[in-house]
């Protein structure tokens, strides 16, 4: 245990890095493996590892964090995702899967989902590898900055990342301190040598605007209008990930851009436990509900693909320019056939 008012050597988060992934790098600066650090400096009684210590950092980890390392409180704590509390999310949490937040599924020390994501370019920049607040968010799919596909686990073995068990195995003489937060923990693969893959989106409007979002996430400077987009957006996601829904959105959406889509995975209930490619996909859905609006949501309810009291269930706060549309839509099926009709009509009047 280190006895001084700091620990020997304490660096300060980076920008954005998660408090784990600060954690990992405090510990081997200090010349120790993480559980042999955590042991130590907070006792055998604190279990720290078993649990999502980014999404619920107990008070007394942070407090602790604050005083060894001279970093004042609140930027500790905006090295976990309580810091998307108000954004991204109303309020944290304490079971279940947070909105918009990956899960990690941990079962004692490992990890049954691939819930923390790493852009292999960012990773590196930089002075070191280190892992970001942001790579945890599950509308987070592409790199805005370098415009690639995000990854959500090793390309060589397909594990998920959990850079504090890089030292699994060492004995005591390799604490695995001069391995970078980027080596996979199964395979000693350096995940920024990842294959970075271009990022395609369906159209250069979805491109912007979600990069957009993002960056108004990050920076907490959302316009009230993307927050109501976001919201619209998550709504969608549910939809289009319900097993009741789905099926007929998806078929309608095919039949509307001639080509295959992805389903999620229903096992998992929920959007944000989907892998990478899933919710990239499932995303491009729902902007393209929100697009052109309300045209392209009006369509794939006049088809039959969604049902008024769906898009109404479970969404608290709905914006009103969302209501007032979907307001609209609560007619019976003769009526609603008969604007279809009416509809198909004019579309020919205005070819011809």
């Amino acid at each position: 245990m280190f006895t001084g008012k700091l620990w020997p050597v304490h660096p300060h988060p980076y920008q954005d890095e998660l408090l784990s992934s600060w954690l990992v790098r405090i510990a081997h600066a200090n010349g120790e493996k993480v559980q042999s650090f955590c042991h130590h400096e907070f006792g055998q009684k604190h279990q720290i590892w078993n649990r999502d210590i980014d999404r619920l950092a107990p008070d007394w980890l942070l407090t602790k964090l604050c005083e060894k390392t001279a970093t004042p409180i609140e930027r500790v704590r905006q090295t976990t995702l309580k810091r998307y509390e108000g954004i991204l999310f109303d309020h944290t949490a304490l079971s279940g899967v947070e909105k918009w937040i990956t899960p990690l599924r941990i079962y004692h020390r490992t990890r049954k989902s691939h819930g923390l994501q790493f852009c292999p370019e960012c990773l590196k920049e930089g002075n070191e590898p280190y892992f970001r607040t942001q790579w945890r968010i599950a509308f987070h799919t592409f790199c805005p900055k370098h415009n690639v596909m995000m990854h959500d686990r090793c390309p060589c073995c397909g594990e998920p990342v959990v850079f504090q068990r890089i030292e699994l195995g060492k004995g005591n003489e390799e604490t695995a301190c001069d391995k970078p937060l980027s080596t996979c923990f199964n395979c000693g693969f350096d995940l920024a040598d990842s294959k970075p893959e271009k990022a395609i989106f369906w159209n250069n409007d979805t491109s912007a605007r979600w990069g957009q979002l993002l960056s108004g996430i990050q920076e907490n400077k959302l316009t009230r209008y993307q927050s109501e987009q976001l919201a619209v957006l998550h709504q969608f996601v549910k939809l289009l990930c319900s097993k009741v829904v789905s099926e007929k959105l998806f078929d309608f959406m095919e039949s509307k851009f001639r080509m295959v889509l992805e389903r999620p995975n229903f096992g998992l209930r929920h959007f944000e436990a989907n892998d990478i490619i899933r919710r990239f996909g499932i995303i491009q859905c729902a902007w393209w509900l929100l697009s052109e609006w309300p045209n392209n949501l009006k369509g794939a309810w006049l088809d039959g693909a969604v049902r008024y009291n769906h898009l109404l269930k479970d969404f608290d706060g709905m914006p009103d320019w969302y209501l007032r549309e979907v307001g609209n839509m609560n007619i019976n099926y003769k009526r609603r056939e008969m604007l279809k009709t009416l509809l198909m009509n004019t579309n020919t009047s205005e070819k011809k």
